[in-house]
C-alpha cells in the first residue's frame, strides 16, 4: 500500500470518531492535515479569535450532542483557545483540542530561541482531563483512541492532543497505525444496577413529599422524556438548576423555579437528584433544605466525584443520568404507586404564583421611558416563541432571561448560568445553529458580554448561517453595581459607554437593528427574525430597571458567593 501522509491519517482518525467539524485558524503547521479535511466529510470553521471555537463546540454539543474538534497554531495561538477549555472542563463539554506543535528538537522543553515556542502540554494540562504529545507517526490512531477513551470516562470534558509538525507532514505505512470503529476503543458509560433502581423506587414510592431536582445533566444525557414519565407517575413537584432550565418544561403545573420554590425543597422528605452536581448556584444549604438528616437523598450522576459534595446522600447511584432515569421510570410504571393528591403542590404553586406576580409588577408598572430587560424578554419570547433555541449572555441579562424567556424544548436553552464565562452566547448560538441549521437560533446577550465575541457575528455570515443576536444594551457592568453602591454610595468601573451595537454589525454583514422604544421593539424584531442574513437587534434598556431585581432574588444570588 502507498505511504500516507499524516495529515491523512490524522483526517481519518477525526472522521472515525464522528467528527464533522474542525473549528480554529489555518497555519503551515497542519495544512496537510486541512487539505484532506473535506476528502472524510469534515468542514473547516475559520474563527476571528480561538476562544470562540470552544463556545462553538460548547453550542454545538449542548444542543445536539455533537462532538466537534478545535485547533491552535503553535504558541499564541494555542495559548487563545485556554477561556474556552476551561468553559468546557467546568461545564463537562466534550471537545477535541489539537494544538499544532514545532518540530521536536526545538521544543520540550522551548529554549528563549524558539519563536513562538511553548511546551504546550504543560500548560493545558490543569484545563483538560487528558493531554498526549504526538510525536511518532504510527501513534496517531493509538493516541487519537487514548484521547477519545478519556473524553467520554465520567464527566466528558475536552482533551489535548499536541501534534507536531513533522507527524502531519510525515508519511508512513497505514497498515502500522491501524484504526478501529470507535466503539471498540473504549467502554460505554456506566449503568445503573437493577438493585439500585429499585431501591430507588422504594424510596420514591413510600415518600409522603417527594421531590426532583433536574439539571443539565439530564437536558445533556436527552432524557427529559424520562423525568416527564416519573413526575407524572408520582405527581410530584420538579425543579429544574439554573443551568438546567429546558431539561423541564418550565411552563409545566408539575414545575417550581429554584430560588422560588423554598417550602417544597425544606419540606420534601425524598429527593432525587439528577444530573447536578447541586452546586453553590443552587443554595444548597440548610437554611433552605432544612435537616440533612431529615431527608433522603437520591444522587445520580455519572462522575462519582459530584455526589454527595453538598447535601449527603441515602443512594448515590454512579450512572448514565438517561439509563438510570429510564430504569426508574419503568419500575414506576410496573409497581403504579399511589400519586400524590396535589395538595402541596397546589400550596407550592401559589406560593410561586404570588411571588412571580409580585416579579411581574416591575414590568406592569414600570414607568419608563426606557426599557425595562424583562420587557426586552417578554417581546423576544413573543416574537421568537418556544420552538427556538436560546443561548443568553452577561450577568444581569442571565437572570432577566431566566425569569421571563418562555419555556423551551429540551436542548433549547443555554446560559452562562454554570461556570459564569462571559462572551459564551455568540458562539455557543453560532454552534447550535451549524448542528440545526433548521433551527431558529437567539442570542440574547448584555452589551458588556457581546463586546467578547462579537467579531464572530462575521463568522456567522461568511459561514451562511442565519442567526439572530439581541444586545440590551444599557452601557455599564451593571450587575457589579449593587455592591459598590451598597457599600460606597457609587460606582466604579462599571461604566463602558454607549456603543451602536447594530451599527457594528452592520458593518460585518449583518442586518441591524436599533430600538429606543417600547413600543417599536416587536416590529423591529420581527424584522430580524424575516431577515436572509445574520441579524442584530440593539435594544437600549434602561441602567436602573436592568438592577432593578427583587430584592430577595438579589439576596439570593448574593449567597451563592457568600453563603448564607
Amino acid at each position: 500500500m502507498s505511504e500516507m501522509s499524516g495529515g491523512e491519517l490524522i483526517a481519518r482518525c477525526l472522521a472515525n470518531e464522528g467528527i464533522k467539524y474542525l473549528i480554529g485558524l489555518p497555519c503551515p503547521d497542519v495544512d496537510p492535515l486541512l487539505a484532506k479535511l473535506e476528502e472524510f466529510g469534515i468542514r473547516l470553521i475559520p474563527v476571528r479569535h480561538e476562544a470562540a471555537a470552544l463556545h462553538m463546540a460548547e453550542g454545538l454539543y449542548k444542543t445536539t450532542g455533537q462532538v466537534a474538534a478545535v485547533f491552535g497554531n503553535p504558541g499564541p495561538g494555542s495559548a487563545n483557545l485556554l477561556p474556552g477549555i476551561l468553559t468546557a472542563m467546568h461545564e463537562g463539554v466534550p471537545v477535541l483540542v489539537i494544538t499544532a506543535q514545532h518540530r521536536p528538537a526545538i521544543v520540550n522543553p522551548s529554549l528563549p530561541t524558539t519563536f513562538q515556542g511553548q511546551d504546550q502540554l504543560d500548560i493545558f494540562r490543569p484545563t483538560v482531563k487528558w493531554g498526549g504529545s504526538v510525536s511518532i507517526w504510527e501513534r496517531v490512531p493509538e493516541l487519537f483512541r487514548a484521547a477519545f477513551r478519556e473524553m467520554w470516562n465520567g464527566r466528558p470534558g475536552p482533551v489535548h492532543l499536541d501534534i507536531h509538525n513533522t507527524v502531519v507532514y510525515g508519511k508512513g505505512d497505514p497498515a502500522k497505525a491501524p484504526i478501529f470503529p470507535s466503539a471498540m476503543a473504549r467502554a460505554g458509560a456506566p449503568q445503573a444496577s437493577q438493585r439500585q433502581i429499585v431501591e430507588a423506587v422504594d424510596l420514591l414510592a413510600s415518600a409522603k413529599r417527594p421531590l426532583l431536582i433536574a439539571g443539565a445533566g439530564v437536558d445533556r444525557a436527552g432524557a427529559a422524556e424520562q423525568l416527564r414519565e416519573i413526575c407524572e407517575a408520582l405527581n410530584c413537584p420538579v425543579i429544574t438548576t439554573m443551568s438546567g432550565r429546558s431539561a423541564f418544561p418550565i411552563n409545566h403545573p408539575n414545575h417550581l423555579p429554584m430560588y422560588l420554590s423554598d417550602p417544597a425543597k425544606a419540606e420534601a422528605d425524598v429527593v432525587l437528584v439528577a444530573g447536578s452536581r447541586l452546586g453553590n448556584l443552587d443554595l444548597p444549604f440548610d437554611k433552605y433544605w432544612g435537616d440533612p438528616l431529615a431527608k433522603k437523598l437520591i444522587h445520580i450522576d455519572v462522575d462519582p466525584r459530584n455526589i454527595a459534595v453538598s447535601r449527603p446522600v441515602a443512594l448515590g447511584i454512579v450512572a448514565e443520568v438517561g439509563d438510570a432515569l429510564t430504569g426508574i421510570a419503568a419500575e414506576l410504571k410496573r409497581r403504579e404507586p399511589k400519586r400524590a393528591d396535589g395538595s402541596d403542590l397546589a400550596r407550592y404553586r401559589a406560593a410561586v404564583a404570588g411571588a412571580q406576580q409580585a416579579f411581574g409588577k416591575l414590568v406592569t408598572e414600570w414607568p419608563g421611558p426606557d426599557i425595562h430587560p424583562a420587557q426586552a424578554m417578554l417581546a423576544i419570547g413573543e416574537i421568537f416563541g418556544g420552538d427556538a433555541c436560546y443561548a443568553v449572555d452577561g450577568g444581569m441579562t442571565s437572570l432577566w432571561g431566566h425569569s421571563f424567556l418562555p419555556a423551551t424544548k429540551p436542548r433549547s436553552y443555554m446560559t452562562i448560568l454554570e461556570f459564569g464565562m462571559l462572551g459564551v452566547g455568540i458562539p455557543a448560538a453560532f454552534g447550535a445553529k451549524l448542528g440545526d441549521p433548521s433551527r431558529e437560533v437567539v442570542c440574547v446577550t448584555g452589551d458588556g458580554a457581546a463586546g467578547f465575541n462579537i467579531m464572530e457575528m462575521e463568522s456567522a455570515v461568511r459561514e451562511g448561517l442565519k442567526l439572530t443576536t439581541i444586545v440590551l444594551a444599557e452601557g455599564s457592568w451593571t450587575l457589579e453595581e449593587p455592591n459598590q453602591l451598597a457599600l460606597y454610595g457609587k460606582t466604579f468601573g462599571c461604566d463602558m459607554g454607549t456603543v451602536r451595537w447594530d451599527k457594528v454589525a452592520e458593518g460585518l454583514g449583518c442586518h441591524g437593528e436599533y430600538v429606543e422604544r417600547l413600543e417599536d421593539l416587536p416590529a423591529a424584531l420581527a424584522r430580524a427574525k424575516a431577515s436572509p442574513a445574520p441579524a442584530l437587534v440593539c435594544i437600549r434598556t434602561s441602567r436602573d430597571g436592568n438592577r432593578n431585581m427583587p430584592a430577595e432574588l438579589m439576596q439570593k444570588f448574593t449567597e451563592v458567593y457568600y453563603g448564607t
